[in-house]
């Protein structure tokens, strides 16, 4: 499986929009590809999250993600993605392939 991990800060009182934009954002990618998803919080730090999407492989990725990006949707919550997230902080994206499944 092919893993993609995101991790940032959401501004204080933002949680409720930002849970709104990943629900929208997880029904268009539901058109286009099948994945799993999981949205961390931080137990010590209230506005870090992570989140962790799980796809059969790197290629179908590749290939649905240019599908998904010319969406204008997608395009206005990322828009509104950046509202909710603390810029001055580091916002990190990272590739990883699942080894162990259990």
């Amino acid at each position: 499986m092919y893993v993609k991990v995101y991790s940032y800060h959401i501004k204080p009182g933002m949680e409720r929009e930002y849970l709104q934009i990943q629900e929208e954002a997880e029904q268009i990618y539901a058109r286009y590809i099948d994945k799993q998803t999981l949205h961390l919080k931080s137990k010590y730090n209230q506005t870090k999250w992570m989140e962790i999407h799980m796809y059969e492989s790197e290629e179908l990725y590749k290939d649905r993600i240019q599908l998904i990006d010319q969406q204008s949707d997608i395009q206005e919550l990322y828009k509104r993605f950046l509202t909710v997230v603390n810029t001055d902080d580091c916002l990190s994206e990272e590739e990883y392939e699942l080894i162990i499944r259990r």
